[in-house]
């Protein structure tokens, strides 16, 4: 089975909350799940298949600017689940995370466009159960001391019924999202939100391909050089308009070698979501 390895860049902090200089983001290196820092060359950072968003089309998709000790910061993506709370990858907020930007509404993340809506906040969780070395449980909550104002740019996704609980979506048309890496080429993220449209694999033939894949994982295939890669982390797999999946992990192999892509199965943690956040799941 193939390695896989955690898909979030970091980055020395530059300014604080404005006037970022998003090109001078640097992707994690393909490596083990326990060393989260360490940098890639051009060579290490590919993403294919993947297409422009129209703007403002996938308006739950969140940006997380994370702001650690010693003035490092690194870049996640999120999904809207209420008014006070994003879902993302518990792998995002470890490492001596101290306070995130949110930012809502964004399509051109390089901008200030009048659609953003830029919230600041210290207050986060992560899975109890949270295994960096396996990525178990990967899985955690950011409240918005200030709500979301929802409107046609910033939307709440729906979350899987208790119904969904043993639906394991295999077969079904998902689609991933983030401003991840997108090139051999490329020295920084994309500036636009971007997408891509991948099948959910069984579980049999995940566990054959990723090492470490558990039921509480789902993912994706990778035909035609689709994938998720470095800096999509925590962002949202959704089908049929329900959120599904948390962007985890890719295998070492890299973005576009077309093996499955990894992520946290929201139903398999409807009610840790429903304790540690105001969802009301039915």
């Amino acid at each position: 089975m193939k390695e896989t390895v955690l898909i979030f860049i970091t980055c020395s902090l530059v300014t604080a909350h404005v006037g970022r200089d998003w090109a001078k983001i640097i992707p994690a290196s393909k490596i083990a799940r326990t060393r989260l820092h360490q940098h890639a060359s051009s060579e290490d950072i590919r993403i294919a298949g993947g297409n422009e968003a129209v703007p403002n089309s996938l308006p739950y998709q969140v940006a997380l600017t994370l702001f650690y000790k010693g003035n490092d910061t690194s870049f996640c993506g999120g999904s809207l689940i209420t008014r006070r709370y994003v879902l993302t990858a518990g792998h995002c907020l470890v490492d001596g995370l101290v306070s995130l930007e949110v930012i809502l509404g964004a399509h051109n993340i390089q901008r200030r466009e009048p659609t953003q809506q830029r919230i600041s906040t210290s207050t986060f969780k992560i899975n109890e159960k949270y295994n960096d070395g396996t990525l178990e449980n990967d899985v955690g909550v950011v409240y918005l001391p200030t709500p979301a104002n929802l409107n046609k740019y910033v939307q709440l996704i729906s979350l899987p019924s208790k119904a969904d609980v043993s639906n394991s979506f295999a077969g079904s048309k998902a689609k991933a999202s983030g401003w991840g890496y997108i090139a051999t080429s490329s020295h920084d993220m994309s500036d636009v939100l971007r997408y891509i449209d991948v099948p959910v694999l069984t579980n049999k033939v995940c566990a054959e391909t990723l090492s470490d894949f558990v039921d509480t994982m789902i993912c994706t295939g990778g035909a035609g050089n689709k994938g998720i890669c470095f800096g999509d982390s925590g962002g949202p797999l959704v089908v049929n308009g329900k959120l599904v999946g948390i962007t985890s992990s890719i295998s070492n192999n890299g973005c576009e070698a077309g093996d499955p892509s990894s992520y946290t199965r929201v139903t398999s943690f409807l009610n840790w979501i429903s304790a540690n956040s105001d969802a009301v799941i039915s």
